[in-house]
């Protein structure tokens, strides 16, 4: 009986120590503009906007992204976006998360924007129901 309790012990304070470790760099080495976040135990955090802006943004490469590239891309960037700066923690907006090392966006609350082959913005390219649970790794968050 006292073997399995210490047993318990064990694996549980294992499983603690590892909740405080995050495999992805800190949100603060990638390159963020006007975005306040609140780092917290493992990969755990809180990002919302430091200042007014226009509109908050992830961008993310054809390259790095699950999306299939639309056929008019002009191949420079994948755009997803939040138009209005009070809707919440970004976290949760755009369902990112850790995995093998790097940031992902998993949700795609107003679809994509990009510029096509004539550097014209497409805005707002497909559904959320179209595009969420692929990831895109975050290259750039701005607000």
């Amino acid at each position: 009986m006292k073997l399995i309790l210490l047993l318990v012990t064990f694996f549980l304070s294992c499983q603690a120590a590892c909740i405080d470790k995050c495999e992805c760099p800190k949100f603060s080495e990638l390159n963020t503009y006007g975005v306040d976040y609140k780092e917290d135990v493992g990969c755990a955090l809180s990002a919302t906007c430091s200042t007014i802006g226009e509109r908050m943004y992830i961008g993310s490469g054809w390259d790095t992204t699950e999306i299939q590239t639309k056929s008019d891309a002009n191949l420079e960037m994948l755009v997803f976006r939040i138009y209005s700066p009070d809707t919440g923690d970004m976290m949760t907006n755009f369902g990112i998360i850790c995995e093998n090392g790097a940031w992902y966006a998993t949700k795609y609350p107003l679809g994509i924007s990009y510029l096509d082959e004539n550097d014209e913005r497409k805005e707002n390219v497909g559904t959320p129901e179209e595009f969420n649970g692929r990831k895109s790794l975050l290259e750039t968050v701005v607000w």
